[in-house]
């Protein structure tokens, strides 16, 4: 029997955190700071590091096939009984969501996504490295490199679609 799909992913996102602390290992260790400036510009230089070592990386490198499907199934028994467009509807009240949006892997996280990720989810889901979050948009599941600002994988469609 081959290894469960949420083994292989807890490996790879693994594998994502120890590139991160490598290639943030070269910058001064982060201070508490009001210069917004200061932050961009590190935050920048760590995402272009990243790219930079993960140029060939692709979509579904870290939700691969057997991840992806083992995380829909976490997530469709944690919304079952739930009306998934409705919940999302309330979820998304406070954001512009752009016409047309899709989230991108090796993009910036967008700015006007200021939700929080449903606890009904983050229960159901695998812990993440630290500096690693998940985050919705629309019906894609992302994972999120807080100080990069690194969108690092996305995994389409993760989210039941009504009549599905």
């Amino acid at each position: 029997r081959g290894r469960d799909g949420l083994q292989v992913f807890a490996e790879r996102v693994a594998a994502y955190a120890d590139l991160h602390r490598r290639l943030d290992a070269v910058f001064p260790p982060w201070e508490p700071s009001y210069d917004m400036h200061l932050i961009d510009r590190r935050r920048a230089y760590l995402a272009s590091a990243i790219r930079r070592e993960r140029r060939d990386a692709r979509q579904g490198d870290i939700f691969e096939p057997s991840a992806a499907a083992a995380f829909r199934g976490v997530i469709t028994r944690a919304l079952a009984g739930i009306d998934v467009e409705l919940w999302l509807q309330d979820l998304y009240e406070e954001c512009e969501v752009p016409a047309g949006y899709r989230p991108q892997m090796n993009a910036g996280y967008p700015h006007w996504a200021t939700h929080e990720m449903p606890i009904v989810l983050l229960d159901a889901l695998p812990a993440l490295p630290a500096g690693i979050v998940y985050r919705l948009i629309g019906h894609d599941l992302l994972l999120w490199d807080v100080d990069a600002n690194l969108i690092i994988d996305v995994l389409p469609d993760a989210l039941p679609r009504a009549g599905s």
